[in-house]
């Protein structure tokens, strides 16, 4: 949505995130009586009606949310980040992020397309390391094609929004989802109506399925709360029995992107309005995305402003989880983009208001690397509600996923646990357990990676080319592929060395293979690296040729009768074959035609039962065979017929 003039913390140009979808704001807050409830659907349904957008069933209250209940802290806050995956896994980016601040989050922002595996992307992940998903599903497909709110209030995509609730009802914890976030700035999906409609749906249909671990959360920007907003917040707003949190998504720009405010803003100026109506509405409040950039004239100033959020949040009761934006975006910004930056930041992941939930922090020198692998596991920085790292645990469990015995013990966790791992996938599992008897878990799986595991075969095999294709998996490392052949096991001729990038599945390497002879044998050697040690592994192949005969035969032969045999071989070329015969080598008859696939081995063709033979003579007979790549006429060979008795 745009405005007139802008608003603090609005800008007039959609901000993207990482994958190029629009960043979502925060969300509201569980507790509203059935009363309120009524009187806003039906406002909604009236204003539904008055637009011409036919007017959805009402969504039924949801009953006293397990979800909202645990998600919302009585007092003080989760503390959470998105963070930009990088040239890493994004469970690797998060937890060097984690490492860098001096903290576990509490939730993590993640975003996936409408037609994206929900649990893809970080989110399974993030619920394995017990951080909480904070998960936006956009209206948009990975091809970017858009799929219209109208079509999503009609029920056009049922059945793509009944396999997103299994899928996140699948995760097994509370979540909080946004459906579309930042509406105000989604241009081409349709009218705030038909937002309001499509948002009710789609969570009808999670409620129709049982899906209870939801916590509904409407994410905006400070746009639509502004007195001249041209689509309001009160446009855009669902209704209270189908949100939970009211969300937020702001930023300090200071000018940095063209279009957008240029002066120094404070979130307490931009986020007042929101502030406002998540009171109105009863609903706690997220900051789902805040940042700000540098003061290239002032090197505090940014340090200064994190800090006076971060005030600014813990005064206001209604904010209940705030989520940093760590990505460059339309801006940067970065969490750690100074010293001094990153000094506030930690300072303000310590807050003891941000510390609201017991946790488990396992930490891992080494999640991946070649076998055997030795590991230092770090579960001391374990913390209870309130407390600061490594303090207020009453009991802990830690399982390293080998099969030996868990280790258990009282009061804080141990700093170093070692263990040497064999080849395999190990799933490292820490439990720890407060004096309130508050439990929390995180898993960490750790790879110690074998030598390459290596397939080759050739492919696309003609009478002077092949390819020869290496199917690799080289088990989660970068590694290379080179190829040599030749018609001797002394080889000759050398490829290319082939980079192949670290992947969690077996990749297609191809190496094209010229100038070859036909039907010739040719031997392959292809040798495969990676930080785990080098596979070398041989095989061969015979190109394409024109057919040939390694023998002949007669079979059954009376005085009367016989059957010819011989045995072809088409060479990888579909081939057609039969046998030619007579009492002089001049032959003269000839059996139907045979056609024999393009197979890679020897098929035996056969003139069926030929009767009326003279008996006591002579016959001569001889196989003929041809393809694209030439001709076979076999040698002629002789049988004798029987006497009659």
């Amino acid at each position: 949505m745009r405005t007139s003039t802008p608003v603090p913390g609005a800008i007039t140009h959609a901000r993207t995130h990482p994958t190029g979808r629009l960043r979502g704001t925060r969300a509201s807050r569980p507790g509203t009586t059935r009363r309120r409830a009524v009187v806003v659907v039906t406002t909604l349904v009236a204003g539904l009606l008055g637009t011409g957008v036919a007017a959805p069933a009402t969504a039924a209250e949801p009953a006293p949310g397990d979800a909202a209940a645990a998600l919302t802290p009585q007092d003080g806050l989760l503390f959470g980040a998105f963070v930009a995956k990088g040239a890493t896994t994004q469970e690797e980016a998060v937890a060097t992020f984690e490492d860098t601040v001096g903290r576990k989050l509490d939730t993590q922002r993640l975003y996936r397309q409408w037609d994206e595996d929900l649990r893809a992307g970080g989110v399974a992940s993030a619920v394995e390391r017990g951080r909480t998903p904070v998960l936006s599903v956009a209206t948009k497909r990975v091809d970017g094609t858009k799929v219209s709110w109208a079509s999503i209030a009609r029920g056009d995509q049922d059945t793509t929004i009944a396999a997103q609730a299994a899928t996140v009802a699948g995760l097994g914890v509370p979540l909080y989802l946004t459906f579309q976030h930042e509406p105000d700035y989604a241009t081409g999906y349709g009218t705030a109506a038909e937002y309001r409609a499509a948002w009710r749906h789609y969570v009808q249909v999670f409620r129709d399925k049982g899906v209870s671990n939801v916590v509904w959360t409407w994410i905006v920007t400070p746009t639509p709360f502004a007195a001249n907003a041209t689509t309001t917040a009160d446009a855009l707003y669902p209704g209270d029995d189908v949100v939970d949190f009211v969300g937020l998504d702001v930023y300090n720009w200071n000018g940095c992107n063209p279009g957008g405010p240029s002066s120094w803003q404070s979130v307490a100026t931009q986020s007042t309005a929101a502030r406002a109506f998540a009171q109105k509405h009863g609903k706690p409040m997220m900051v789902a995305e805040w940042g700000s950039v540098e003061d290239p004239t002032n090197a505090q100033r940014k340090a200064t402003w994190l800090r006076d959020s971060m005030t600014t949040w813990t005064s206001w009761p209604e904010v209940k989880a705030v989520l940093y934006f760590h990505q460059q975006g339309s801006c940067p910004w970065w969490a750690d983009s100074s010293s001094t930056t990153l000094g506030a930041f930690r300072s303000i992941a310590a807050d003891p208001a941000a510390r609201t939930r017991t946790t488990a922090w396992l930490r891992v020198s080494a999640t991946h690397g070649a076998a055997p692998l030795a590991v230092t596991v770090d579960a001391s920085r374990s913390w209870a509600a309130g407390s600061v790292p490594g303090a207020g645990i009453a009991s802990w469990t830690l399982d390293l996923g080998d099969g030996s015995a868990p280790l258990t013990g009282t009061g804080t966790p141990p700093a170093t646990v070692s263990r040497t791992y064999a080849a395999g996938t190990f799933a490292l599992r820490l439990t720890v357990t407060d004096t309130a008897g508050r439990t929390a878990t995180d898993r960490v799986s750790v790879e110690a990676a074998p030598v390459p595991t290596v397939t080759v075969s050739a492919k696309d095999v003609t009478t002077t080319s092949a390819t020869s294709q290496a199917l690799v998996d080289l088990h989660g490392f970068a590694g290379t592929v080179r190829s040599e052949w030749g018609t001797t096991t002394a080889y000759g001729t050398t490829g290319p060395v082939t980079s192949v990038p670290a992947v969690s599945y077996a990749k297609a390497v191809n190496q094209p293979l010229g100038t070859l002879q036909p039907s010739t044998t040719y031997y392959v050697r292809t040798t495969t690296t990676t930080p785990a040690g080098t596979t070398v592994t041989t095989s061969s192949f015979e190109t394409a040729g024109k057919p040939t005969s390694s023998k002949q035969w007669t079979s059954g032969t009376t005085a009367t009768s016989t059957t010819f045999v011989a045995q072809v071989h088409p060479h990888r070329l579909a081939t057609t074959a039969w046998i030619e015969w007579g009492t002089t080598t001049a032959l003269g008859q000839a059996s139907p035609v045979t056609s024999v696939a393009a197979l890679t081995y020897e098929k035996s063709v056969s003139s069926g039962l030929v009767g009326g033979l003279a008996p006591s003579t002579t016959y001569y007979y001889r196989v003929v065979a041809q393809n694209s790549a030439g001709t076979l006429v076999g040698p002629i060979a002789s049988v004798k017929t029987a006497r009659l008795s």
